[in-house]
């Protein structure tokens, strides 16, 4: 079990964002520290071993325990010199002794001066002292790639969307209303009743559009699994679908010669569909479009044929 707390502003007391580990009240509850700095050049050992002090001095005060992880996240990383000191946790406890009265007598608080006393010796010096680290670039945006936000702040997955799959050679149940229409276009294209393919094998216009229309609604299918499996949010093509409902709703309710004839015209109004700052934008293919139709005929937002 793990809780998120965000704790920067006033009254903070060097804790930014602290991550607690285990039920509260355990005797083996722990947190990690997350101390955030957003400063315009790389973040410099000055800086840092104060951060650090303040935390050690109201450790000391009794104010909350040590964290067993200290973590600096910064917008343009660490300098050398600091990320040597964090490479060498011994060489970082005696620069931070031996710079106390320089980095953090006078930065921890206003109210008074903070001596580098016994208290603090021993926290710095005893086994509690904190692991100290600083997120790299690279990590960071590796991390962030395993939460739901990242497409949606970089625009494109981490990995190339997957090929989409082909239509299994037997009707799944998910496919059963968009077929069913599918076989009430091709009775009119054909004059004769269709209750399965076979009903049409060798004709070669209703079977091109039977094999394109599960084609593509299988490539809308691998859209909707982008959105679940790599955005963790498939209410993105749900919202993508509600948006290509109302966009396309003058054309698939007009008048048609046949229903072949809504599936041409609805089609072609999907390919010019606007999406502008959708988070599903960047990898909507012209196939998923077309596909993204029948997916609105599979959930009986739309019909193809006009019934009497």
């Amino acid at each position: 079990m793990s809780e998120l707390q965000q704790r920067g502003g006033a009254g903070d007391k060097g804790r930014d964002i602290v991550v607690w580990f285990g039920e509260p009240g355990a005797s083996d509850r722990y947190w990690h520290l997350y101390q955030c700095k957003r400063y315009s050049s790389a973040l410099g050992e000055a800086s840092a071993l104060a951060e650090i002090g303040k935390v050690l001095y109201f450790a000391s005060q009794g104010d909350f325990t040590l964290p067993r992880e200290y973590w600096f996240v910064t917008r343009k990383g660490v300098t050398n010199g600091l990320q040597d000191l964090l490479d060498d946790p011994e060489k970082l406890k005696k620069t931070l002794v031996e710079t106390w009265v320089k980095n953090c007598e006078t930065t921890i608080t206003t109210k008074h001066k903070v001596p580098l006393d016994d208290s603090l010796l021993a926290l710095i010096n005893g086994p509690e002292f904190p692991i100290v680290r600083a997120k790299q670039h690279l990590e960071l945006i590796k991390e962030h790639g395993q939460t739901a936000y990242h497409l949606v702040v970089f625009g494109k997955p981490l990995i190339e969307r997957p090929k989409p799959s082909a239509p299994p050679s037997s009707i799944a149940e998910k496919e059963r209303s968009y077929v069913r229409q599918l076989f009430e276009v091709i009775e009119e294209m054909t004059g004769s009743p269709i209750q399965q393919e076979s009903d049409f094998k060798g004709q070669q216009k209703p079977a091109h559009l039977f094999e394109r229309s599960r084609a593509s609604f299988y490539s809308a299918e691998g859209l909707k699994e982008l959105a679940r499996d790599q955005m963790d949010q498939v209410e993105f093509f749900d919202d993508l679908l509600g948006q290509f409902r109302t966009g396309l709703y003058y054309t698939y309710t007009a008048p048609a010669a046949s229903g072949h004839e809504r599936i041409r015209s609805t089609v072609q109004a999907a390919q010019v569909q606007q999406v502008d700052g959708h988070v599903l934008g960047p990898h909507l293919t012209a196939f998923d479009r077309e596909g993204i139709c029948h997916h609105l005929a599979n959930d009986e937002s739309l019909t193809w044929c006009d019934h009497d």
